[in-house]
């Protein structure tokens, strides 16, 4: 029997179909099937996408004829931003959303015979405004509004914190000021709750939103997939036999190697957007420096538009002559999970990460990781589980990332840390718990 019918509603696709997506979709996709596995509870879900099409009744897909519009950075399957778009095309775009969002949730309600009772808002811009929105709507026409959750990601505010500095002029003051005007996260505004992956997060939106009361907000940092990411379960697969069964993706660089070597002694593991906050080539400049101190592979996992593939492959192969890394694309999270189980260090050196899910669901497959000591990162990896580099850039970070990746190889962090971060990983960080805390927030309102 459904007591508790919850709806969200999603910025970015999920991984699907070969379609690499980004961190928030993957969040929302676990957090979907943790919801909906939860006792007495149904979750429903929706998300944009120009290359998914609907699953099932409790998943609906906005089909677009354009990339999925983003507010900042660089996004793995798209670079259209919200600013690129016309006042015309964000209005008709605005529009379809809150229709296909009103129909997805009668459709909920009508199958499990009671009245959403929590939405869920992924990002901080258009998903809270549309629902507060739709929940005025209920409450005009009599029909009992929802409580409104808002799970605040980093690159929204990151469009806000643009328009408030005024500064740059791709980003002119326009979406912030309507976000304002419409009272979004005014303190008697439709949103109950907003969440936020870490401390760090919560400051940046007060900052943008200094009326929101900090009394509203909690601390939810990220939870992973335990059916996915895990140690093995005492069973995995021996690393040249998963490393046999990979092929690198079709590059733009003819010196590019076409196969995978097997016979090495270590494997750095990466997985991310390419954007140039990721810091990717500091990875690849450090990897010239460890290939020649053995066989070592680096597998990365990712991509972005066509010309950041082009340019980290040139970097790579042309500029480096790296000869053991080797770029792999979009994989599924069961893949990805596999990767990390026969890495010896997961290796992420963003720049203020807003949280770091990657770096969670490394660690719960019993593999350390090494970061840079700024933004999410800051609030987990401890010496127990991995390290932390100083946060800089060039030569600075380049050096001091392949001093830790060597440290990690010289002292055997996968046998002496990996353990402590698997335990760790799932004592603190799994999707249910994550969840659970998230509907404890809400309902104990």
């Amino acid at each position: 029997m459904t007591k508790r019918l919850i709806f969200q509603m999603g910025t970015n696709n999920w991984q699907r179909g070969g379609e690499f997506a980004p961190g928030s979709g993957i969040l929302h996709e676990a957090h979907h099937q943790a919801f909906d596995n939860m006792a007495e509870t149904a979750a429903y879900s929706m998300y944009p996408s120009s290359a998914q099409t609907s699953e099932g009744p409790k998943v609906r897909v906005l089909e677009l004829e354009h990339e999925v519009p983003i507010c900042e950075s660089v996004s793995p399957v798209s670079s259209y931003r919200f600013h690129a778009m016309s006042d015309d095309e964000f209005q008709a775009y605005r529009n379809r959303l809150q229709r296909f969002a009103e129909d997805a949730i009668a459709a909920a309600e009508e199958a499990e015979g009671v009245p959403v009772s929590i939405a869920i808002a992924h990002h901080s811009f258009l998903n809270p405004l549309i629902l507060s929105d739709i929940n005025r709507k209920r409450i005009a026409e009599g029909r009992p509004r929802f409580r409104l959750l808002c799970f605040v990601h980093g690159t929204a505010l990151k469009m806000f914190a643009h328009e408030q500095a005024g500064v740059d002029p791709e980003y002119p003051k326009r979406f912030l000021p309507m976000m304002e005007a419409a009272g979004v996260f005014a303190p008697d505004g439709q949103v109950d709750v907003c969440a936020a992956i870490s401390e760090e997060q919560i400051d940046k939106f007060q900052a943008v939103f200094s009326d929101y009361p900090r009394s509203k907000m909690v601390l939810s940092p990220n939870g992973y997939s335990t059916a996915v990411f895990h140690t093995g379960h005492g069973a995995a697969r021996p690393r040249g036999e998963v490393l046999a069964d990979l092929q690198p993706v079709t590059s733009p660089v003819a010196t590019a190697p076409a196969a995978i070597d097997q016979a090495v002694d270590r494997v750095v593991m990466f997985c991310g957007k390419f954007a140039d906050w990721k810091r990717l080539d500091a990875l690849l400049h450090a990897a010239k420096r460890y290939e020649a101190d053995g066989k070592t592979a680096t597998l990365i996992v990712g991509s972005g538009p066509d010309d950041a593939i082009e340019h980290y492959h040139r970097l790579a192969y042309e500029e480096l002559g790296l000869t053991g890394t080797y770029f792999l694309g979009p994989r599924p999270q069961p893949e990805i999970a596999e990767l990390n189980r026969i890495a010896d260090v997961g290796v992420y050196p963003s720049r203020n990460e807003p949280f770091g899910l990657v770096f969670i669901e490394c660690m719960a497959c019993g593999t350390p990781v090494i970061g840079a000591d700024s933004g999410g990162p800051r609030d987990f990896v401890t010496t127990e589980v991995g390290g932390l580099v100083p946060e800089a850039e060039g030569t600075a970070l380049i050096d001091s990332l392949y001093t830790t990746i060597r440290t990690a190889f010289d002292e055997d962090w996968n046998t002496v840390k990996g353990p402590a971060a698997a335990a760790y990983a799932l004592a603190t960080f799994s999707t249910d718990r994550q969840c659970a805390d998230l509907l404890h927030a809400v309902e104990s309102l």
